[in-house]
């Protein structure tokens, strides 16, 4: 049994007519025939009666009508969501930077929501991991990342804008508002993401300009955890500032003004260059988004 003889013995049924089948299937009437028969002496009972003018469908031949309309319509959505490479798939799959899940992730969501409606959002939030070699393979269709150092050939980078990262604080670690060189930092207990991370990835390169390695460093798999251990005193994080900044108003954190500064990291949304046109049209609606927000938004 083969979905050939399934989609031949479906529009047989439908329409009634060897002639009508086989000019819809554009095939000869005694291939039709063929089809049909084969599938008969398979399965071991009669599907269609032939004894008449007029075929008719048998009681089994009902019976594997039901089936035959399930597969027919399995075809076809495999044919639309996975076999046109121009349309969206049945499922988007996005992985995003914890900060973006924090903050306008969900407007996303209910957006792409609205304008796939027969599509299925999956999400994966968190360290970048082996996201370029992901959106090769297409497990993945976008990222939305901290972008540091060159860009990788063969993806394309669309920029969301800039975030402001600090060192923060428990107010025990208040100094009277002297900036911190690297050193200083270095010797503090830092509590930083792990290694596939972009921003620890950012927080080494600025020591190693400087000459300087860090000491104690607890490793964290995600920036609310570090900002927890932060607020108890355990040690210092490099934290969005924006993000963070209620917790500083309040006194829960302070900010660790360095000498030099380290610059504001990027965000983009990364994409293969050889995505699918769906891909192009999602990252338009990502930047829609983020300038739709109020205040601008902060990745």
């Amino acid at each position: 049994m083969n979905l050939q003889q399934l989609e031949t013995f479906l529009w047989l049924a439908r329409l009634q007519s060897f002639t009508r089948t086989a000019q819809r299937l554009n095939a000869t009437q005694s291939t039709i025939s063929m089809r049909v028969s084969d599938l008969e002496r398979e399965l071991g009972v009669q599907l269609v009666d032939r004894s008449q003018r007029q075929i008719h469908i048998t009681g089994k031949g009902l019976d594997l009508m039901v089936y035959a309309e399930r597969m027919h319509k399995l075809v076809s959505d495999i044919r639309s969501q996975v076999g046109d490479p121009a349309k969206i798939g049945g499922t988007i799959r996005i992985a995003a930077a914890e900060l973006v899940a924090l903050t306008w992730l969900p407007g996303l969501v209910s957006r792409l929501n609205a304008l796939y409606p027969g599509s299925k959002v999956e999400l994966e939030v968190g360290l970048r991991g082996t996201s370029h070699s992901r959106l090769k393979s297409g497990e993945l269709q976008l990222c939305i990342l901290p972008v540091f150092g060159a860009e990788t050939p063969g993806f394309e980078y669309t920029s969301l804008g800039e975030v402001d990262f600090r060192f923060m604080a428990s107010p025990g670690f208040d100094r009277g508002g002297n900036p911190f060189s690297p050193a200083d930092i270095a010797g503090l207990p830092l509590i930083m993401l792990g290694p596939n991370s972009v921003v620890a990835e950012l927080q080494l390169d600025w020591f190693r300009r400087n000459g300087v390695t860090p000491g104690t460093v607890t490793q964290s798999n995600s920036m609310e955890i570090s900002a927890g251990l932060v607020r108890s005193g355990l040690g210092v994080s490099f934290l969005p500032l924006d993000y963070y900044a209620a917790d500083i108003a309040a006194g829960r954190m302070i900010c660790l003004e360095t000498s030099p500064a380290i610059s504001a990291v990027p965000f983009c949304v990364i994409q293969s260059a050889n995505a699918p046109s769906y891909v192009d049209d999602i990252t338009t609606v990502i930047k829609e988004v983020v300038r739709s927000l109020d205040p601008p938004a902060q990745a």
